[in-house]
Parts: C-alpha cells; structure tokens; sequence
C-alpha cells in the first residue's frame, strides 16, 4: 500500500485528498441549510474531475435523497445498490 501511494498520479492523489475533505466537510456538526460548506468541496472535486477528463458518476440514484432527513445526515439505508461492484465490472 505504501508503495502505491508513493507511486500515484497527482491528479488521483487530488481526487483522493478531494474526497476526503467533502467526507469531513460537516464532520462534528449538524448540517444547516444546504451545506454549503460540503456543496464547496464537491465543487473542487467535480472541477478536479473535468480536468483530468474523468468521468462524473451519475447523480440519479441519489435524487430522492433529501438535505432535510436527519438534520442533514440523512437516514439510515441500505446503500449496496449504489456501489459498483468491481469484480463484476471487467
């Protein structure tokens, strides 16, 4: 695993470092509004994204999720069905 870091492209170490920050965008706190603060860093990383010509996932399966459920964290759910499965996408 260290080697691979130490060997990664920069752009993917962005895209990482990217995810990470819009994962603890609202950490410790309750989300107020529309989270302005994660709808920032989800910014960055979609404008990270066009750059290095890497592809969007598709926002449809998250559509009838709502900012309003559990003050901002959402409910509880399943949320296998909206991971790709690796092993099966060759």
């Amino acid at each position: 695993m260290y080697n691979l870091y130490q060997n990664i492209d920069v752009s993917i170490d962005k895209l990482i470092r990217g995810i990470y920050d819009l994962g603890i965008s609202h950490v410790y706190t309750e989300i107020e509004g529309y989270g302005e603060s994660s709808l920032n860093s989800l910014e960055r990383l979609v404008n990270l994204m066009l750059i290095n010509r890497l592809p969007l996932p598709s926002i449809e399966p998250f559509l009838k999720y709502s900012i309003k459920e559990n003050r901002g964290w959402g409910n509880k759910f399943d949320s296998r069905h909206l991971s790709k499965n690796i092993l099966n996408s060759n």
